[in-house]
């Protein structure tokens, strides 16, 4: 869990208990993040410089911070046998792969003509990476940068989620839309979309029961509703 508000931080939430049981200092705010389950670190983000921070969760500290070129850093994903993590840059519309034995940038593909990567997801039964950009979802080689394919978009889409079993993608637009792309394995296509909050621009789905949740607060509250897509 990341918090944005002062001081900034990272949460550790205890996930039997859901209580809190520990924190981590960060030196801005903060965006998105990653786990690496093989080696027990973070992935987070700087939401105001060019930058991810390697978090050791259980010594509760700052291992070391990945220098990125350019600014607005969105989402981030690992690989399915985490050897590569994949950042997405929004100020110079590029994904910057990271190998994250030596925690160092090996390349940073252009999405060129795309801009503005937000929300970001691997496909795990191919070597595609998802990348929501402004208007379009794209489909990259996550080996090589290639483009393989685009599919159009809601417009402000920030976070997405893939669901590998039923092979589609849910873009959450915050006005208020969620984008259905079907993914094949060199193809996109656009199903439709779904009627969501509006503002809402987090999303997640569940690969058991395919049910798709969104969150999203009105005033000081905070809410999650759940959608199920149709077979």
């Amino acid at each position: 869990y990341v918090s944005g508000n002062d001081p900034a931080r990272m949460v550790i939430v205890d996930s039997t208990q859901l209580e809190m049981s520990g924190e981590v200092p960060v030196p801005a705010n903060t965006d998105l993040i990653a786990f690496n389950p093989r080696t027990g670190l973070v992935y987070e983000c700087n939401d105001t410089a060019g930058e991810v921070w390697v978090i050791d969760p259980a010594a509760k500290k700052i291992v070391t911070t990945i220098k990125l070129d350019g600014r607005g850093v969105e989402d981030l994903a690992f690989d399915p046998e985490y050897k590569h993590l994949y950042q997405a840059v929004k100020g110079k519309n590029t994904i910057a792969m990271i190998d994250p034995a030596s925690n160092q940038v090996v390349t940073a593909w252009p999405l060129a003509p795309d801009k503005g990567p937000h929300g970001i997801a691997v496909v795990p039964d191919n070597d595609g990476l998802l990348v929501v950009c402004s208007g379009s979802l794209v489909m990259m080689n996550r080996s090589t940068g290639k483009i393989i394919d685009r599919a159009p978009i809601a417009p402000r889409v920030d976070e997405m989620a893939y669901d590998p079993g039923v092979h589609t993608a849910y873009c959450a637009s915050r006005q208020g839309e969620i984008s259905v792309v079907r993914v094949a394995a060199d193809k996109l296509t656009l199903l439709g979309s779904v009627p969501d909050e509006r503002g809402s621009g987090s999303i997640a789905v569940d690969p058991k029961t395919h049910t798709v949740w969104i969150a999203f607060h009105k005033g000081g509250d905070s809410f999650v509703q759940p959608f199920t897509p149709a077979k």
